[in-house]
């Protein structure tokens, strides 16, 4: 009985805020992007796992990828609790606006337990290299939480905020998203995730843009 009261807790909590993010003035004026993930990963050590993954965006005003992220890297466990993750992500953009991106990163994320939800706390460090601009450091910091199981889904919810470093030295960003991941098989998962993203331009914030994000995760 308390599991079903649980599950049904969750349910609510996810319909509200999925409302509160289509009632948000904000949001109903934001644009729309679409990102079709693909994610494999691999074993190289007892501790360590190879990842690359290809991620394409499609805005809702473009018949074509209008930005194709390619990333590279480990992922370090040198206990249960604690993740280093040294990545190199490339980006290229459309033709209408043709400019590439080489972005070396690195992130430590920590997670634990509260009482029957999971935690996760990510801190990443990240140098940007624009075609054509001046390069900066960008940190970016994330809190995860995820809910016991509704079925085979694991739900979540997540916030995370961008400071960049440099010229602007300021907070310039921040993501919130929910969504679920569940099995497709013993090495294959599905990620489905709604994101809200707001950037800071000329000490004013953006209305916003909403993000789709399907992601394949297969495992060798």
């Amino acid at each position: 009985m308390r599991r079903s009261s649980c599950q049904w807790r969750l349910a609510l909590i996810l319909f509200l805020l999925g409302g509160v993010l289509r009632s948000n003035p904000a949001v109903a004026e934001s644009d729309f992007a679409y990102s079709p993930e693909v994610v494999l990963t691999g074993p190289v050590g007892d501790d360590v796992q190879w990842i690359a993954s290809l991620e394409p965006k499609i805005t809702s005003d473009a018949q074509q990828a209008s930005e194709i992220s390619l990333v590279g890297g480990l992922c370090w466990k040198p206990v249960d609790y604690l993740a280093v993750i040294p990545q190199f992500k490339y980006i290229t953009k459309g033709v209408d606006d043709c400019s590439n991106e080489l972005r070396p990163r690195i992130a430590m994320e920590l997670t634990g337990k509260a009482g029957v939800y999971k935690v996760a706390l990510r801190n990443r460090l990240e140098y940007r290299m624009k075609e054509d601009q001046d390069e900066y450091w960008r940190y970016r910091g994330r809190i995860k939480l995820k809910f016991p199981k509704v079925g085979t889904i694991s739900p979540f919810i997540y916030d995370e905020v961008f400071y960049e470093f440099g010229d602007k030295d300021e907070l310039n960003g921040n993501e919130m998203g929910f969504g679920g991941g569940l099995p497709l098989g013993d090495k294959l998962s599905l990620c489905l995730d709604v994101r809200l993203c707001h950037s800071r331009s000329e000490e004013k914030w953006g209305t916003g843009n909403i993000s789709f994000l399907t992601t394949f995760k297969y495992s060798f």
